[in-house]
């Protein structure tokens, strides 16, 4: 698929705990332009078999759509939200990229337009996040699992190795911005397009 060589698709990877969200509403307000979450594929196709949306119906439903249309089949499914977003808007972000498969799948079908910023924290701070937080909090035990888990069946080391950009999330949300700022007007001057402000 040809998209203009203007347009951008800004997605974010990182471990739990790393601050992807907290990036990936930085970017929202700082481009205004919308957000396909991953998450929400599985989410749709939760609800559309009639059960509640629970971490195991995700999980449940994650893999089964994994097991039959492939590593990939998340970002397949989401795609058709970025193309419809592309059409309307000159930027689009994307939240929840969870393997290489899926980083593997956007960069082929959009070469030109993918950047892939990775989001990082040391594990003391990740740990500390995790265990705080008021959904699904997570022990130590529990976070090195998932980690486990992430890194091994879905290589997400890879996509995260690979990321155009890097930002290490373990100051303060000022500092953040300031990182997101930079990451995003670094990502418009390659791409040739007027940087914010």
């Amino acid at each position: 698929m040809n998209h203009d060589a203007g347009r951008g698709i800004f997605a974010v990877v990182g471990l739990a705990g790393t601050g992807k969200s907290s990036v990936v509403q930085l970017l929202h307000e700082l481009l205004g332009v919308p957000v396909v979450y991953f998450g929400g594929v599985v989410v749709a196709e939760v609800s559309r078999r009639g059960l509640k949306v629970t971490e195991d119906t995700e999980r449940v439903v994650r893999e089964e759509l994994r097991a039959a249309h492939g590593m990939s089949a998340i970002a397949h499914l989401a795609s058709r939200d970025v193309d419809e977003h592309l059409g309307a808007h000159d930027e689009v972000i994307i939240d929840g990229l969870y393997s290489y498969a899926e980083y593997e799948l956007l960069h082929e079908r959009y070469p030109d337009q993918l950047s892939l910023i990775a989001v990082h924290a040391p594990r003391a701070v990740r740990e500390e996040r995790l265990a705080h937080r008021p959904v699904r909090p997570l022990t130590p035990a529990e976070i090195h699992s998932r980690d486990l888990r992430e890194i091994r069946t879905l290589d997400k080391a890879t996509a995260i190795a690979l990321a155009d950009h890097h930002l290490v999330n373990d100051g303060s949300m000022a500092q953040l911005r300031e990182g997101v700022e930079r990451t995003v007007a670094e990502i418009r001057r390659r791409r040739g397009v007027p940087t914010i402000g």
